[in-house]
């Protein structure tokens, strides 16, 4: 079956920039080294779901462990829906780093699993802020590269996201901004509060009363392929994010938006309570 523009590119959309910009969405299949050296704090087990044109496009399940000096965090990401017939993906990601006062300090990142058509695998690790490239199987070799001194203090999605989190769970804000790098791509993100609002279209019994917005703008600057000149990819790619305080696992992102230039609007939603294990 030929896969259309539209469907490649919300695809390449979902698999760069959804598991990072949704702070809570990983698997519950174990957090990464460093979650488990802080064995005492309890996980947070979530799922979501992901949205494009009123359909059901993708399953996140997630799950992470965070404290004040470091995290670990993996995620299930996994087309479905009518969406799935067109273009699969499923992918685990994981990720592991520690905070350095306000600062987050990533260690390791890595994302392995089905992708454009074949099984694909990415790691990086960090020295320095300096991210590096340590498997990319298949080589992109349609792809420009993005110079090391571009990529100096560029963190993964996962960090950026789990940076977010702490900040709202710290000072219930989320300013600031960041360099991201996923092994192939370089973008940048911006985000600042946009005050305690009402959830659009609310939310279960559990939830959906006022919570923290998050207005954030995404926008791929380097690591473009070859023969994307034209591409509305290049655009910025404005979003919103809803955190709220929900039951004892604290702040978690509810609600998501991304305005995506092809696809339009992508909703991901909290599907259910958070859970919680030791």
């Amino acid at each position: 079956m030929q896969h259309s523009p539209l469907l490649s590119g919300g695809t390449a959309l979902l698999r760069s920039l959804v598991p990072g910009l949704c702070a809570g969405f990983l698997l519950a299949g174990g957090s990464g080294p460093a979650a488990q050296a802080e064995g005492v704090l309890p996980q947070t087990q979530v799922q979501y779901r992901v949205y494009a044109h009123g359909f059901k496009v993708m399953d996140i399940q997630a799950s992470y462990r965070l404290s004040e000096t470091q995290y670990g965090v993996a995620a299930h990401i996994k087309t479905g829906g009518f969406f799935g017939l067109f273009m699969k993906t499923n992918l685990q990601t994981s990720a592991q780093g520690h905070f350095n006062g306000q600062a987050v300090e990533p260690s390791a990142y890595d994302s392995v699993g089905w992708s454009r058509g074949r099984n694909r695998h990415v790691s990086l690790t960090y020295r320095d802020q300096m991210p590096e490239v340590t498997t990319l199987d298949p080589a992109e070799t349609d792809r420009e590269s993005v110079p090391d001194a571009d990529k100096k203090g560029a963190i993964d999605t996962l960090a950026v996201l789990m940076d977010l989190l702490h900040q709202v769970r710290t000072t219930q804000s989320c300013d600031g901004k960041a360099k991201v790098f996923d092994g192939m791509r370089l973008s940048t993100l911006s985000m600042h509060s946009g005050g305690l609002q009402r959830i659009p279209s609310g939310g279960p019994l559990e939830w959906g009363d006022d919570a923290l917005r998050c207005d954030f703008v995404a926008q791929q600057t380097e690591g473009f392929k070859f023969n994307s000149e034209n591409s509305k990819l290049r655009n910025p790619q404005p979003g919103r994010a809803w955190f709220e305080k929900v039951g004892g696992a604290g702040f978690v992102a509810v609600r998501v938006e991304i305005d995506h230039p092809k696809m339009g609007r992508i909703t991901i939603i909290l599907d259910g309570p958070p859970q919680q294990t030791t």
